[in-house]
């Protein structure tokens, strides 16, 4: 009995691994082309090689998501599942206020060029509190990764906070998380 629910607990750990490399490829994509028009301006079809890693991504994580459905909507319902979601919930909504913020303090600082770091350093600081909440340690790495990122490049980078390698890191971590939750011997974690 105890086998049998820890390999309905990993399928389920392998459907929200799948979910959450979903999320990453979505967002790291999103964080590349940004990164690529700052670099190179319009370039589409730098932009569609993006998009097509991004939708490989996609299929492999819908993939071991369609593998593992039954045993995700079997813990979905589970009280734990349901208390889990509640605080994914907020987590991000304190993210998206967080960033409104930030946004809004750097133009009336008149430092506009300072969001993008800002914005980097709370997205990885709404990893630390869902990776408890989603049981997945690798989100630790991730977040830490990418507040080191949003503290370091501004001092480091020829183009201080304005340059575009703050984008291109957020989107080469959000990645590495992606295929990280798409490893066999990672599926336990989300």
């Amino acid at each position: 009995m105890d086998v049998t629910r820890d390999a309905t607990g990993q399928s389920a750990a392998r459907a929200g691994a799948a979910v959450g490399s979903s999320i990453f490829s979505v967002f790291g994509a999103g964080w590349l082309i940004a990164w690529s028009q700052k670099t190179m301006g319009n370039a589409p079809v730098f932009w569609a090689a993006i998009a097509l890693v991004a939708l490989a991504f996609l299929l492999v994580a819908f993939k071991q998501f369609k593998r593992n459905q039954e045993a995700h909507a079997a813990a979905a319902s589970t009280p734990e599942s349901k208390r889990a979601a509640k605080l994914f919930n907020w987590v991000n909504v304190g993210q998206g206020i967080a960033i409104f913020v930030a946004l809004n303090v750097a133009n009336n600082l008149g430092h506009p060029e300072w969001f993008i770091p800002a914005f980097i350093f709370v997205v990885g600081l709404h990893f630390i509190p869902l990776a408890p909440v989603l049981k997945a340690p690798r989100h630790y790495v991730v977040g830490v990764a990418l507040m080191l990122l949003a503290a370091t490049y501004p001092f480091l980078a020829k183009g201080g906070p304005a340059d575009p390698v703050g984008c291109l890191g957020t989107g080469l971590i959000l990645w590495a998380s992606a295929i990280s939750g798409l490893l066999p011997e990672r599926g336990a974690q989300r």
